[in-house]
């Protein structure tokens, strides 16, 4: 975990920048539509945000009226959230704290939901991770959890030029047993899952998956970097690609052709 908090010590101050870009913005759009039906609106109700970085969903959520506790490693992620909480007067409404996701020192049954939203893929061994969160929920509470879809990035190896090398690269990251490949700088190992293994993971757990949607199908494989990358695109654009992943969100047998994965379970 020290590698990791590293790393996004490192990023912390950059973090947000991206996320005007279109993919983020069709991948939040999705993230958002299916993760705000079940944060809850009563302002006792306490949501735990785990690996929640610079608060992009804590402040989304303590906006409809819950408490939000994030817990994240990385202190200056931490730093950049508190700025944020500050400017939109949510201090009253969201702790945040330093810590491990996987060892969150929390009792049972805590928390009335948990987010856990781009941070399974850090995790060499998930399922120590899942038993915590499913730990700190209480029962028949809701689990909002991402996880990277191991074909599609094994896929993007192949997107820019179908090199041998390239290939290999993919092919490696397709059969690997421990399903894992590395960021584009090369400083942190990313784990994917396809999605029956991601949808075994969490019932092995002893979760209820109620769905799994496919986050981001249209990028990058099928649009070019250069592109999906600008901020500045045509607003209809946007609105035309985002009715398509919602499509695609409701067709079952398209979770492989998305980027990430995001499911909603419940505590049995």
């Amino acid at each position: 975990m020290e590698e990791i908090e590293s790393y996004y010590d490192e990023k912390s101050e950059s973090y947000d920048e991206v996320f005007g870009a279109l993919y983020f913005r069709v991948y939040d759009a999705v993230t958002w539509k299916y993760l705000e039906p079940y944060v809850p609106v009563d302002p006792n109700a306490v949501v735990f945000d785990a690996g929640g970085g610079t608060g992009r969903w804590a402040t989304r959520m303590a906006e409809k009226g819950c408490k939000v506790v994030l817990m994240d490693s990385s202190e200056k992620m931490l730093n950049a959230a508190a700025k944020k909480v500050k400017a939109k007067g949510l201090q009253h409404r969201i702790t945040l704290q330093k810590g491990d996701i996987a060892e969150t020192g929390y009792g049972d049954e805590t928390f009335d939901m948990v987010l856990c939203e781009h941070a399974l893929f850090v995790f060499k061994e998930p399922d120590v991770a899942i038993k915590e969160l499913k730990r700190v929920m209480k029962k028949n509470a809701p689990l909002i959890i991402s996880a990277q879809n191991r074909y599609v990035q094994a896929l993007s190896s192949l997107a820019v030029k179908p090199r041998v090398d390239n290939v290999e690269r993919a092919f490696k990251v397709l059969v690997s047993q421990e399903h894992e490949c590395i960021t584009k700088d090369g400083k942190v190992k990313i784990y994917t899952w396809t999605p029956q293994e991601f949808r075994e993971m969490l019932e092995r757990n002893g979760l209820r998956v109620e769905k799994i949607v496919g986050k981001v199908a249209t990028m990058p494989l099928r649009v070019r970097q250069e592109f999906f990358m600008e901020k500045k695109h045509p607003e209809e654009l946007f609105n035309k690609i985002l009715q398509f992943e919602f499509a695609l969100c409701e067709k079952t047998d398209a979770l492989a052709l998305a980027g990430h994965l995001q499911a909603t379970a419940f505590k049995l």
